[in-house]
């Protein structure tokens, strides 16, 4: 009886993960994706697992986390270093899904059943679950009828929305300070042009979406960003010549995130599939080796452990000529993100948005005068290159206009001359979460400026409401 009792709880029992050891996801050299196949088939095709490499990195030392799935890739280790999250798929029909395993091994358990799938797992405060649903076809990513959205999940609840962006919303990691770094497209109002990515950041309950990176000199290819000890974004970029699986790495600080856009290493990074940080400063990369001096001339991605000051990339910490290792994290205890008291008002139909200066811009207007605007216009985006006027609200004399709108939908603007002309342009790039509180400074106002002390005009009257199915002004 005790024998038994005993063999059960050790059959329980996993391996723990030796300290220095990496979370990896590999895919088989020369496999192709599958037919009909999602972006997550073609990035890890079948046959793709996440491993365990335990030091000192020996391919017949090599365990497998994902075992029983058909495919798996982008693992994402938690913060007391204890559980691997990472996307899986069960069979080869079944959907993508987020999955998580105890770090030294075990059976993967399920974490998601969204329908269309789910992707890009990351962690924020309290064992909050960030990913993208659902998983968008191969080369639909950016041109999807139903874009991939964030959503939250708390351990044992249902998921609930973040974004509400015309396009995409991918590549999550969750920041230090708590916020959501995200990749999607610049907004724009003809739904049929060319995308050009950037980075945007929201609260983890969907408030406070702001522009980060990229918007001024948006690029085709953003992927990957994560936030590396010395508080830098770093994530790959490519042009549209250069599309692929992989990028060149760069970053930005996040003091200027605007004007610091820069390369990440001294030497050439083009063929980088991932860079992830270590507590100690440096960069875990898992770059393409084909066609380097004295390397292989089949296209094997191989781990390194790059130094912050590295002249050049040196020799791969792991390389298995069978496999390709497009991404890897140290396993490690961190210190957990900050958390963030929710804003948002459950069922509350709309939220508050206030400008303090509509005219405050660091773009000229447009129209036959710069006279300052009067009005204020706000239109929905209600589908694929479909917009729907809400109605115009006035501009107090300091500029300021505050307006309660609709919650949960693309929201643009458009500041009006009396004579109705438009004088800026705000595609539907912006949306309120319930019961949220928002202010900005001014349309298209200048990056890292305070705003002046002064109480708006437009406070010291009651709100304009305008409603997505009622156009109407309240005075």
């Amino acid at each position: 009886m005790c024998l038994g009792a005993a063999s059960i709880l050790l059959a329980g029992c996993h391996p723990s993960a030796p300290d220095g050891s990496l979370v990896v996801a590999q895919t088989p050299v020369g496999v192709p994706p599958p037919p009909a196949a999602t972006v997550l088939d073609v990035r890890y095709p079948p046959g793709s697992r996440v491993v365990l490499l335990v030091p000192p990195f020996r391919t017949d030392s090599v365990r497998e986390l994902s075992r029983g799935l058909v495919a798996a890739g982008d693992p994402c280790v938690s913060w007391d270093g204890r559980w691997v999250y990472f996307d899986g798929k069960s069979s080869d029909d079944a959907d993508w899904q987020i999955y998580k395993v105890n770090a030294g091994g075990g059976r993967p358990e399920r974490v998601t059943r969204m329908p269309g799938g789910a992707m890009d797992p990351a962690l924020a405060a309290h064992g909050e679950l960030v990913f993208s649903s659902p998983v968008p076809k191969a080369g639909r990513l950016w041109t999807a009828p139903e874009p991939a959205a964030l959503y939250r999940q708390m351990p044992d609840q249902e998921p609930a929305r973040l974004t509400f962006f015309g396009d995409s919303a991918v590549g999550a990691t969750v920041l230090r300070d708590g916020r959501v770094l995200f990749v999607s497209a610049e907004p724009r109002d003809d739904h049929n042009a060319h995308r050009h990515l950037c980075l945007f950041t929201i609260n983890n309950d969907g408030t406070e979406m702001t522009a980060y990176a990229c918007q001024e000199d948006g690029v085709d290819f953003i992927q990957r960003p994560r936030e590396l000890a010395d508080g830098r974004i770093a994530f790959l970029a490519a042009r549209t010549e250069e599309l692929g699986p992989m990028g060149r790495v760069e970053c930005v600080r996040p003091a200027a995130p605007f004007a610091t856009r820069s390369s990440l290493f001294a030497f050439r990074s083009a063929g980088c599939r991932s860079v992830e940080p270590t507590a100690g400063g440096d960069v875990l990369a898992c770059v393409e080796t084909s066609g380097w001096v004295g390397r292989s001339m089949t296209p094997i991605a191989a781990i390194y452990r790059v130094a912050a000051d590295a002249a050049a990339i040196g020799a791969p910490l792991f390389n298995d000529p069978l496999w390709n290792s497009i991404e890897a994290t140290l396993v490690a205890a961190r210190d957990e993100p900050a958390g963030h008291t929710s804003a948002v008002v459950p069922g509350a139909p709309y939220g508050t948005l206030l400008c303090l200066d509509v005219n405050y811009s660091s773009e000229p207007a447009t129209g036959p005068s710069p006279a300052p605007a009067t009005k204020l216009r706000v239109f929905a985006s209600v589908g694929p290159g479909q917009q729907r006027t809400l109605g115009e609200v006035p501009v107090a004399s300091d500029g300021s206009v505050i307006v309660q709108l609709p919650v949960d939908v693309p929201l643009g603007l458009d500041t009006l001359d009396a004579q109705g002309h438009v004088l800026r342009h705000q595609p539907a790039s912006f949306w309120l979460r319930p019961g949220e509180n928002r202010a900005c400074i001014g349309c298209h106002e200048p990056r890292n400026h305070a705003p002046r002390n002064a109480r708006p005009l437009a406070t010291t009257q009651k709100p304009a409401h305008l409603g997505l199915t009622d156009p109407t002004t309240v005075p």
